[in-house]
């Protein structure tokens, strides 16, 4: 293991004396703070350690994106690492003296920063090199996954909260198994299944709780369109004095989930439910398969 951490290290070295560039949210929070600065006001800032803001900005420069993170996913992806692995690895880096560059994605330019061993330690912390993928979820990836999804996919999963129960790594691993969607929306769908299996309980009824997330979304639709109907009678100002609440509801995002939800049901449960939420009784069918939808379709008209 000593050998392999010396050559993540260097990795990690080769990494940061490439440079950093800035992904899209640090750049949108580096323009909204600090008026859209050119490199060398962004350096400058960077030089006023009287400013409280100095110090979370740093760390927003040093945290490691996708990007960095696929670099060393195939390095580190049969690894077990330890917590000790981990500090021989950052001892390693924060031993040298690095620079780098930190670049504007949109050619705004770059500046050097000299990478503080503070800076260092953060970086490799957050490369969550000692969580390691549950064996069964490793091995699905490789038996279902597109092979040039794969590091992302691990990468997504290595910063997701790890999955332990056998509940969730068996809905987990039939996913990947069944779910066949194209590439371009693959990761739509395991993001949100991570984010699911983070929120609910080990032992779950896991179709239960997609089917409650479902009607949730629908009921936020719902809303969305009773607010739409009010506006188009009335102002925002008079329903707020009239003592309304004016919800914010995405509703693209809402139909999105819906839209994911239906397809991970069908795939790993086959089938799914329709709500309709006209009724006060709050009445479900369960439609199985595509045919059962494409039919209910038609009745609707």
């Amino acid at each position: 293991m000593e050998s392999k951490n010396k050559q993540v290290a260097e990795k990690i070295i080769e990494i940061l004396q490439n440079g950093l560039t800035l992904n899209t949210d640090t750049q949108h929070y580096i323009d909204s703070t600090f008026s859209n600065p050119s490199a060398g006001e962004l350096s400058e800032l960077l030089q006023d350690q009287s400013s409280c803001e100095t110090d979370s900005l740093m760390e927003l420069l040093f945290f490691p994106d996708e990007s960095v993170q696929l670099q060393l996913e195939e390095m580190i992806a049969e690894s077990q690492f330890q917590s000790r692995d981990e500090a021989e690895i950052q001892s390693y880096v924060c031993a040298k003296s690095l620079q780098t560059s930190i670049r504007f994605a949109d050619g705004r330019g770059t500046f050097e920063k000299r990478v503080a061993p503070s800076n260092a330690t953060k970086f490799i912390e957050r490369l969550n090199l000692a969580r390691c993928l549950d064996p069964g979820i490793r091995s699905a990836i490789s038996r279902y996954v597109p092979r040039e999804l794969q590091s992302r996919c691990k990468v997504r999963l290595r910063n997701a909260r790890p999955i332990t129960s056998p509940n969730k790594i068996s809905f987990l691993e039939t996913v990947l198994k069944k779910l066949q969607i194209d590439n371009d929306v693959f990761f739509d769908h395991l993001d949100f299944t991570l984010g699911f299996l983070d929120e609910i309980k080990d032992d779950a009824d896991i179709f239960q709780k997609l089917m409650a997330r479902k009607k949730s979304c629908i009921q936020s639709l719902q809303k969305a369109k009773n607010l739409d109907n009010k506006l188009a009678r009335h102002n925002v100002e008079t329903l707020l004095l009239r003592g309304e609440r004016v919800p914010c509801i995405d509703k693209a995002d809402a139909r999105k989930k819906i839209q994911i939800i239906n397809r991970i049901s069908l795939a790993v449960f086959g089938k799914t439910e329709f709500f309709d939420i006209i009724p006060a009784d709050e009445q479900s069918i369960t439609l199985c398969g595509k045919g059962d939808i494409n039919k209910l379709i038609q009745k609707l008209g």
